[in-house]
């Protein structure tokens, strides 16, 4: 009782401190705050490395019962621990960043608190062994995610977007519910080591293999359920480089991770996780390179890159999923940043034909833009080398699934283009408005977090790599070993000798628009949606049998005994008589045969 106590005292404290305590825009404790929590990671890291790396499960009883209690389990291994190091750090700078970015918002400190917030239910989520847990820290992610992008309510693309996005995650969201119910029934617990652990009937494994699957392609925008990532670019930029970063479109392939030992029993379950992300790979990469928004060119981005984690975990790479989640985070927040920083030069414009010459007006923020661009290409020693590059060199190197390969290396070839894209636009490109005054770079909560991120995009690949993700010597042909650079470089020569020409390709039309995948479903499914609802409830349930046997029934029935009582009482004399004999004649043969 005591620790239940607690635990309701802390929580219900952290709610009344967010929400209910004076909003003092000048207050900053969050900075030091997670500066500390940052820190007591860092050791907490140091001491697990220097423990041997143990995998610890730590099961707290809440709710003791006659036959089971139920138990708050949290697992820390090597998942949970790494990225929730590189979690608090990033969040701690992108908070830093928000006192720049949002400080003439009146509410500032609700804002900020619901980040925080945010990166709680993503910390419960990764680490929690209890499926009950971490449905709570799947479902928190997702509504916070609906408040944070639709936080500038006044404006209806931000409304449609936070509703896009709650709606897309819903659909992902059955999935998950389908794997926590087959868990109840079929291996009785919600023990995640258990689950995967047990053993039950092949159908029953299938379809949670289903289930995984849909609930990471919502949660982690993969391909058929991808628009509402884009759209998420509606909410202000530290939403966006939180979201895309370190928190939720990472946690549909950090459930892919945790599960990967029940999705390797299935045969069919991999090879479809490694095509999905592959074509998201593809898919994101081609729209990417004909957008203008800068905001919409990372988002597209972040979809390829996630498109390419899950790849890596279909071709039975998961720890390399880990590995490239980690280094994403850095190069990815730092860009998001650095856009945010570029659009506040330029009078909140995010066009990049208007943006040009970033350099002249924030050095250091373009300076750090092109580095972070530089570093999701995979360019060597940054850090997406170290984790892009193994994952390319090992899927080129299985034979499991050739097509997932093929397409993942064609991704990276689009990414270094419309990498090398942004890069011109917002240094070399001469800018279509008139000059404007520069901006002042001066601003110490701006300064700080793009410098702590820069300092992760350029050597965070390689500190991971030799403490933490040093894994076994990859020996591969030259030619293998040399295709992701050979293809970056090709990606590079080709994208300059086009740059400009780009927009008159062929097929300009279709890439720039999503592959018309938004027009097409929004509106098939939008029409027949509201057809449905029309013919098969409005007018089959609210109009139709259920209203027959209702209010309108019984209106319709009273008229109809009213009318024949009518015609029975006509007062023509006859007609008794007639019925007189009628009703004797019928009694004398019902006593006759009864």
């Amino acid at each position: 009782m005591l620790l239940n106590a607690l635990v309701l005292i802390s929580f219900v404290a952290f709610l009344s401190f967010s929400f209910y305590n004076q909003n003092n825009n000048k207050s900053k404790d969050q900075i030091p705050l997670l500066f500390g929590a940052v820190a007591v990671s860092g050791g907490g890291l140091l001491t697990w490395l220097a423990a041997g790396c143990p995998s610890l499960i730590v099961e707290l009883p809440l709710f003791p019962a006659f036959l089971q209690a139920f138990t708050l389990s949290l697992i820390l291994d090597q998942n949970s621990i790494i990225f929730i190091c590189v979690a608090l750090f990033v969040t701690w700078s992108i908070i830093e960043f928000s006192h720049y970015y949002m400080a003439t918002d009146p509410n500032k400190n609700v804002f900020i608190n619901c980040l925080i917030l945010f990166l709680l239910f993503m910390l419960i989520l990764v680490s929690s062994n209890s499926l009950f847990i971490l449905f709570v820290g799947w479902e928190g992610v997702g509504i916070l995610s609906f408040i944070l992008i639709g936080w500038w309510f006044t404006r209806s693309d931000a409304n449609s977007a936070a509703l896009q996005a709650i709606i897309y995650n819903r659909l992902g969201d059955s999935g998950i519910i389908l794997f926590l119910a087959l868990s109840i029934i079929f291996y009785n617990s919600w023990d995640l080591n258990n689950v995967l652990s047990g053993t039950a009937p092949s159908t029953v494994t299938n379809l949670a293999a289903v289930g995984l699957i849909v609930a990471a392609v919502g949660k982690s925008a993969q391909f058929l359920l991808h628009p509402w990532l884009p759209s998420a670019m509606e909410g202000p930029t530290p939403v966006s480089a939180l979201l895309h970063s370190s928190t939720m479109v990472v946690a549909g392939v950090f459930l892919l991770i945790r599960s990967f030992p029940l999705l390797q029993g299935t045969a069919w379950a991999l090879c479809s996780v490694s095509l999905i992300g592959s074509a998201t790979a593809i898919f994101a990469a081609s729209v990417a390179l004909f957008q203008f928004d800068i905001k919409k060119v990372v988002a597209y981005s972040t979809t390829s890159q996630l498109g390419l984690m899950v790849a890596a975990i279909g071709l039975g790479l998961p720890y390399l999923a880990l590995f490239h989640i980690c280094t994403h985070a850095f190069f990815k927040a730092l860009l998001f940043l650095c856009s945010g920083s570029v659009i506040h030069s330029f009078n909140n414009d995010q066009d990049l034909r208007k943006i040009g010459s970033a350099t002249n007006t924030a050095p250091f923020t373009a300076s750090a833009l092109s580095i972070a661009s530089l570093a999701l290409c995979g360019i060597p020693f940054m850090a997406g080398f170290y984790s892009k590059d193994y994952i390319l060199e090992l899927s080129n190197a299985s034979l499991t699934n050739s097509v997932a390969a093929i397409l993942a290396m064609a991704a990276t070839l689009l990414t270094a283009a419309y990498s090398l894209r942004v890069i011109y636009f917002t240094t070399l490109y001469n800018p279509n408005n008139p000059p404007s005054i520069p901006a002042s770079e001066e601003n110490l909560n701006l300064i700080l977090p793009l410098s702590r991120l820069l300092g992760g995009a350029l050597i965070a690949g390689w500190g991971f790599y030799l403490s933490l993700f040093n894994f076994f010597p990859l020996l591969v042909p030259l030619l293998i070993k040399s295709l992701p650079i050979i293809v970056t470089i090709a990606a590079f020569i080709l994208i300059i000798n086009a740059i400009n020409k780009i927009n008159l390709a062929p097929g300009t039309s279709f890439l720039s628009s999503n592959w018309y995948y938004v027009q097409i479903w929004h509106t098939a499914f939008t029409h027949n949606a509201a057809a449905t609802s029309i013919l098969g409830v409005l007018r089959t349930f609210d109009q139709g049998w259920a209203a027959r046997i209702g209010a309108q029934g019984i209106i319709m029935w009273t008229g109809l005994s009213s009318k024949t009582m009518q015609k029975s009482l006509s007062g023509i004399i006859t007609n008794y008589l007639l019925y007189t004999i009628l009703l004797i004649t019928a009694g004398a043969t019902a006593w006759a045969v009864f």
